[in-house]
């Protein structure tokens, strides 16, 4: 993705929720929103070596994330804030994946999903705290 001329704050959380939200709002196979991903997921889920893949590709991003967070905050090594807000994007982004992937397999129309998606990322970003919402401001 080509970087863009940020101006203002930026704001980690912010900018990951607007990245989700955006993805969502176009239907995205990005975010699994393509009509026939119920079949992939099955073949994903009835696989373990397929399963596990998966689940040590999520923990290599959270690990990512918190590093990028730690270098961009100045954090020190045993400050665990960067690891609390790594695994609380990777709480949204999974919870999100988790909820499209389980409605895609029921046979719906990614449309249809994308639109029930977007209410539940307003739902968990009205869960998170001031305290994440404003995460790693960084003015652009």
């Amino acid at each position: 993705m080509p970087r863009t001329a940020v101006t203002g704050p930026l704001l980690v959380s912010a900018a990951v929720l607007r990245e989700l939200h955006r993805e969502v709002e176009a239907v995205s196979p990005v975010v699994g929103l393509i009509d026939g991903y119920a079949d992939f997921m099955r073949v994903v889920m009835e696989a373990h070596p397929l399963r596990s893949r998966l689940w040590a590709i999520q923990q290599e991003v959270v690990l990512r994330l918190e590093e990028t967070l730690r270098a961009e905050t100045g954090a020190a090594d045993d400050d665990p804030l960067p690891a609390l807000m790594a695994g609380q994007l990777a709480w949204i982004q999974s919870a999100l994946m988790g909820w499209i992937g389980a409605e895609m397999v029921k046979g719906r129309k990614a449309a249809e999903v994308s639109r029930g998606a977007l209410a539940l990322l307003d739902d968990m970003e009205g869960m998170l705290g001031e305290q994440v919402l404003k995460y790693a401001v960084r003015e652009g």
